[in-house]
């Protein structure tokens, strides 16, 4: 009996691998269901029987890597490979090969911040546990953005990583922006959100996206319409993280929508230990150089083509 499901095991591999065989045809060949066949494959890598090989592949780019570090100081550099892909169909391929690199950095014990947006949602979402990290505590660094939380918030992500890693969260259950200063201060005054600003100057480690005027969580979200864009373009704003809006050189611009804002504040920001910048293509550059340069990220997960555009814009400043 056990040479016959043996038998059957590599029959069903070979016609899956060698004769390009679908599985629903195997099934009917086989006289077997479908999901029978799932497993009969399944069976066959667990037990060596189908071993696949395949060419090693690098997927990021070491040299843009090396000339960013350089340029900008930064502690980490991961400049992933585009392989001619439209630059605004590459969120999920920068953050599949970005992750694994990226979990590295997180070590038991750590706390970490998070905050919100797509580019992000689509690194955090292809972190793996890791056995010999645990105990983390991961903090919302924003409020919501809209009124109901999503896939690509900043309590979900914060959420995930506390997930991934074996510890706990912390939101800020509020929104990222409020209609006044007033009403921001009576925010800030519940005790819930009060502790959660007071882990802010512990963090060891944060992961923030970079938006810019055009294109950020807060324009699809229609927080931000064309006519506070203007204000804010008037105002020198280059680009946003955590829906604070800096300049060119990294300053927040002197806005009202600085006084609305529940999130992290860019100088806290500036004062911790690592903090991870993700975004991708060229559509960002402004924003990107600026963050970089203004010292609010020291580490950068970007493509090779959103890497050639920073470097080249630094060369042209």
């Amino acid at each position: 009996m056990a040479d016959q499901a043996m038998n059957l095991v590599t029959s069903a591999a070979r016609m899956y691998y060698v004769d390009g065989r679908d599985q629903q045809e195997i099934a009917a060949i086989l006289t077997v269901s479908r999901s029978t066949v799932s497993r009969l494959l399944t069976s066959a890598r667990e037990r060596g029987i189908v071993r696949i090989s395949v060419d090693e592949y690098d997927p990021f780019d070491r040299w843009l890597e090396s000339r960013l570090t350089d340029r900008f100081g930064l502690h980490h550099a991961v400049v992933v490979r585009t392989m001619g892909r439209p630059t605004e169909n590459i969120r999920g391929l920068v953050g599949y090969f970005a992750a694994p690199a990226i979990s590295g950095l997180v070590h038991s014990g750590m706390t970490l911040g998070v905050a919100g947006g797509r580019t992000l949602s689509g690194l955090v979402g292809f972190l793996r546990p890791r056995p010999e990290v645990s105990n983390v505590t991961a903090v919302q660094l924003m409020g919501y953005i809209g009124p109901t939380a999503t896939g690509i918030d900043a309590p979900e992500l914060s959420r995930a990583l506390a997930d991934r890693f074996g510890g706990t969260f912390y939101t800020l259950t509020a929104p990222a922006f409020v209609q006044d200063a007033p009403a921001r201060d009576m925010l800030l005054a519940h005790e819930h959100i009060r502790q959660v600003w007071g882990l802010f100057d512990s963090l060891d480690l944060a992961f923030v996206g970079i938006g810019s005027l055009d294109e950020s969580a807060f324009v699809e979200r229609d927080m931000l319409g064309p006519s506070d864009r203007a204000r804010l373009r008037d105002a020198g704003a280059v680009g946003e993280i955590c829906g604070r809006f800096f300049d060119r050189d990294g300053r927040e611009c002197a806005t009202e929508y600085r006084d609305r804002v529940l999130s992290i504040d860019l100088d806290a920001l500036r004062r911790r230990p690592d903090v991870v910048g993700v975004t991708n293509g060229p559509r960002r550059t402004a924003a990107v150089r600026a963050a970089l340069r203004g010292g609010l990220i020291t580490s950068l997960v970007i493509d090779d083509v959103g890497a050639v555009a920073v470097l080249a814009a630094d060369d042209d400043a």
